[in-house]
């Protein structure tokens, strides 16, 4: 095997057009009814931290979230110079989106044929993760650029056989690591592959190839290793407090299929049997090139492996977002499988059915409901905005799983409170590196004398609650008590908003 050929057999201006053109497309495509899903809990989080005045924010991921430290310090800037629309905030992610498709196809090229980097940049842009991650305002988007760039980078260095190339790499490694410390795992993949990959004969290349990897990653390492020990350390105790966010229940769904195709089911069916299709020509090296199947698997197995067996020594630490960055290695494989056809239009078919296979899931991403398993958090803060009176209060229930709270609607959308009581509010959760307010709760008894007194001025109250668990009897009693009526009842995806008043003296 080779570790890829000169892409000088490629012309000047297809060379250049290709990848723009596919990363186009994929910005595009990314960024088409990204406006649409409501803001989740997730991305929720982001614009919690991103409104932070710069001092509390280096403050608050110096306690949590020190992962996504230079994505925040990005948002920081950008919510700031184009707003919280879900349009702004998410067309980001579609730029990096759209700048991994022109990757994967420079990267795919150097490998194989032009015919097969263009279809993997085709994957790149229908593959279920991605066009996710395109719409969300969160930095995996960004992970994913700079990994499948690190790794073009890593294909010129080795064959250039330069030293500004081998900096280079370790320069752009070290930025990736310290943008994101699981990108880290990326090293293992690239030295992994320039063992395996490197022709036998070409022994003295070889070495200077390893040699100029290892230099370039141990600095890379050398210079991040503050930023990697604050992480750990910031883990090690999350995970000592059982923090919820810390780790995920791991299932085959988890590990074999959310990694890349999310919940695009159709598109894992096709993809398996093209997989299976494709390790049945293995042995034909006329038909598969070795190089990029080799890169493709190592990609794909080798980050989620390594965070599987750390869960195993240490604590749970694997979800399948973790390892978004090594969904690009799914892309090479499904583009030469398809690529493996002597007849061409077998391959056609197979693009289209690919294609095909991933409209049920982007139209289920694009829907207002689309996001976070049915986040509905814009239609309940809008209902409530539309409805609601100036010095009206608000009770949003805050207990349960964190992605679910209807109060994350005033995370997400807090201007559409503004004009409105946050009766429930005691103080703010981020200076202590809570992403969730300290609240009092409508059915807390130690709550109840002091939220009593907070609505003895209120005449109108709203209050969420998710469907599964509306006001019970018990609430409803102690509204009652306090001399409030129910007015409306309002169910919003999955949550239910009531308006509560007490009639006129």
């Amino acid at each position: 095997m080779s570790i890829g050929h000169d892409p000088a057999v490629v012309s000047l201006r297809s060379r250049w057009l290709d990848p723009l053109v596919a990363g186009l497309a994929a910005l595009l495509l990314g960024a088409a009814f990204s406006w649409v899903p409501s803001y989740w809990s997730d991305e929720a989080t982001t614009l919690q931290v991103a409104r932070l005045p710069l001092g509390e924010l280096l403050a608050f991921v110096h306690q949590r979230d020190a992962v996504h430290t230079v994505y925040y310090l990005f948002m920081h800037f950008w919510v700031g110079a184009f707003g919280e629309a879900e349009v702004a905030t998410r067309f980001p992610s579609a730029v990096f989106v759209g700048a991994g498709a022109a990757g994967v196809l420079v990267l795919t090229r150097m490998l194989t044929t032009r015919r097969t980097a263009l279809l993997a940049a085709a994957v790149f842009a229908v593959l279920p993760r991605f066009t996710l991650e395109a719409a969300e305002a969160r930095p995996y988007a960004l992970s994913v650029a700079l990994a499948v760039w690190v790794t073009v980078l890593l294909l010129v260095a080795s064959r250039r056989h330069r030293r500004r190339w081998w900096i280079g790499y370790g320069a752009v490694l070290a930025g990736s690591i310290a943008t994101f410390v699981p990108l880290g795992l990326i090293i293992v993949v690239h030295g992994v592959f320039l063992l395996l990959a490197p022709a036998q004969r070409r022994r003295r290349g070889a070495r200077h190839r390893l040699l100029g990897w290892s230099v370039s990653t141990g600095a890379a390492l050398f210079v991040t290793s503050p930023v990697i020990g604050t992480v750990l350390a910031e883990r090690s105790r999350l995970l000592g407090v059982a923090d919820p966010s810390t780790g995920a229940d791991v299932t085959w769904w988890t590990v074999l299929v959310e990694p890349w195709f999310v919940t695009g089911l159709a598109f894992a069916v096709v993809s398996a049997v093209l997989l299976i299709l494709l390790g049945t020509r293995l042995r034909d090296r006329s038909r598969t090139p070795g190089s990029v199947v080799l890169l493709g698997a190592l990609w794909v197995a080798l980050p989620a492996g390594l965070l599987l067996a750390l869960g195993l020594v240490l604590s749970p630490v694997y979800t399948s977002r973790l390892v978004t960055f090594s969904a690009p290695g799914m892309c090479l494989l499904l583009a030469v499988a398809v690529t493996g056809f002597r007849r061409r239009w077998i391959s056609i078919a197979l693009v289209a059915l690919l294609v095909a296979a991933s409209v049920p899931s982007y139209v289920l991403q694009r829907l207002p409901t689309g996001k976070g398993g049915g986040s509905d958090l814009s239609q309940l803060s809008s209902y409530i905005e539309s409805q609601a009176r100036p010095g009206d209060a608000f009770l949003l229930d805050a207990t349960g799983t964190v992605s679910t709270r209807p109060r994350q609607a005033m995370y997400a959308y807090p201007d559409r409170f503004a004009e409105l009581d946050d009766v429930a509010y005691v103080r703010s959760g981020l200076p202590s590196g809570s992403y969730s307010d300290v609240t009092l709760r409508l059915d807390d008894e130690d709550d109840a004398v002091e939220l009593a007194d907070r609505l003895s001025s209120v005449d109108r109250l709203w209050i969420a609650r998710l469907s599964v668990d509306v006001l019970s009897e018990a609430d409803l009693r102690q509204l009652r008590d306090q001399g409030y009526e129910i007015r409306q009842e309002h169910r919003t995806g999955r949550s239910v908003v009531y308006l509560f008043a007490r009639p006129p003296a």
